[in-house]
């Protein structure tokens, strides 16, 4: 096996990966949101939820979208060299790890901002004497 072939194969096996990993990133968010959807209050923790949905479709999203720049540059023999070559080998899964880390963080900052939140209700309820 070439070294050409082998750096081939793991961005494919990387990209399949990356599939994987948004969408069961994606489930795991929806059993999540399940579980806050009907707990009053905690808005921010349910927008950053969501949005941490929609960047792990995206993520899915992307990293098919390398299947076809990877078909497009063996189609136009730039299998080595060229622009499909640049947007399959550096472009995309740079995107698509991205698309992952902002499906992670997302609902981390909603949670924080929904934290802070409640905790300022917290303190208008109690008696002062």
């Amino acid at each position: 096996m070439d070294e050409r072939d082998a750096k081939d194969r793991a961005l494919l096996e990387g990209q399949k990966a990356c599939i994987l990993i948004c969408a069961a990133g994606a489930v795991a968010l929806l059993v999540l949101l399940q579980a806050v959807w009907t707990s009053g209050g905690a808005l921010s923790l349910k927008k950053g939820i969501l949005w941490g949905i929609v960047a792990f479709a995206l993520g899915i999203a992307v990293a098919m979208l390398g299947y076809l720049a990877r078909h497009w540059a063996i189609r136009k023999n730039q299998l080595n060299s060229g622009l499909f070559f640049k947007l399959v080998h550096i472009w995309i899964p740079l995107v698509a790890v991205g698309c992952i880390v902002l499906g992670l963080v997302f609902p981390v900052i909603g949670g924080f901002d929904s934290l802070g939140s409640q905790s300022d209700r917290a303190g208008q309820f109690t008696r002062r004497r």
